[in-house]
């Protein structure tokens, strides 16, 4: 099947969990993308993909509960919106809620339909122009960034994630691979991790085949998997702990919970969960376990300055 499918299918699970963790409360308004922030990254459940798999790039659930369909092109073609209006409408039938869709055009584009009507039917999407970006300047900045080890703004990871699409004096594939060797180069391993992970998932829709094995070796892409697919087993066992202690709040105080619940949504610790489970337990009153939720909450701050 190929490198390519091979980053597309076999491992397309640990990507979109990488993903998630990367984008999550995550807006693109800095390009023009005016939605709520995103949740979590959507597989499109597809249950073979091939290099020439002609399938959705990406779906995003946004906080205010809609979806965000991001298409990645570096041509522009009428017929694709044939097939982005068919997937919107597929997409539509699952989830049942609204569906906003973004074309985010490479540097060689510079200008596309973004409204097409099929009779009574009208189909909007957003075109995004990555030609009005000097990737060549902004990698450069990036560069400076990583090397004084200073701290990466959401607008710096979403640059460096969108960097191989700008324009630039480099071809996209050579782009590509400079993108995750930079993000080798960050300090924060998880950071670097889930920053390699995206870069390479989306580039993976538009580079030549002959750079995506390329692309595996410059980020260790074994290792970058492992370390994923650790990082979200950890996060799946948090989550767990999480909703056992919410479900347990809501089924003895309701709705009168709720900010309890939302307080325990802060607690990252699987052990301070573990233990407030087993004292909520024990707790008779709302008052009791408000508290011990406080002292969880503490628990975890001393916890994290001890770390450090």
């Amino acid at each position: 099947m190929g490198k390519r499918a091979d980053v597309a299918y076999a491992n397309y699970d640990i990507i979109f969990r990488s993903m998630t963790e990367q984008f999550r409360e995550k807006a693109l308004d800095f390009y023009g993308i005016n939605t709520a922030p995103i949740v979590r990254v959507v597989p499109t459940d597809l249950p073979i993909i091939t290099v020439n798999d002609r399938r959705m790039d990406f779906m995003f659930l946004l906080k205010d509960d809609t979806y965000l369909h991001l298409e990645f092109q570096t041509v522009f073609s009428e017929k694709e919106l044939d097939r982005f209006l068919q997937y919107d409408v597929s997409a539509y039938e699952k989830y049942k809620k609204p569906i906003q869709t973004v074309v985010i055009y490479g540097a060689d584009v510079d200008h596309a339909t973004e409204v097409k009507k099929y009779g009574s039917v009208t189909y909007e999407t957003k075109a995004v122009f990555m030609k009005d970006y000097d990737g060549d300047q902004i990698i450069l900045d990036l560069w400076t960034k990583i090397e004084n080890g200073e701290e990466l703004t959401d607008v710096d990871e979403l640059n460096l994630i969108f960097l191989p699409l700008m324009k630039s004096i480099v071809d996209r594939s050579e782009r590509a691979i400079e993108t995750v060797e930079l993000a080798k180069r960050i300090k924060n391993q998880n950071q670097q991790v889930k920053l390699m992970s995206t870069i390479i998932a989306i580039s993976d829709k538009f580079i030549d085949e002959e750079y995506v094995e390329k692309l595996m070796e410059v980020a260790s892409m074994a290792r970058v998997l492992r370390m994923a697919e650790e990082r979200a087993e950890r996060r799946t066992r948090i989550q767990t702990h999480q909703e056992d202690i919410k479900e347990y709040l809501d089924s003895r105080f309701g709705l009168e919970s709720k900010s309890m619940q939302d307080a325990v949504e802060q607690i990252t610790e699987i052990d301070v969960l573990k233990m407030l489970l087993r004292d909520l337990y024990r707790a008779e009153t709302r008052k009791e376990m408000t508290t011990l939720i406080q002292e969880a909450l503490e628990k975890q701050e001393r916890w994290s300055q001890s770390a450090e």
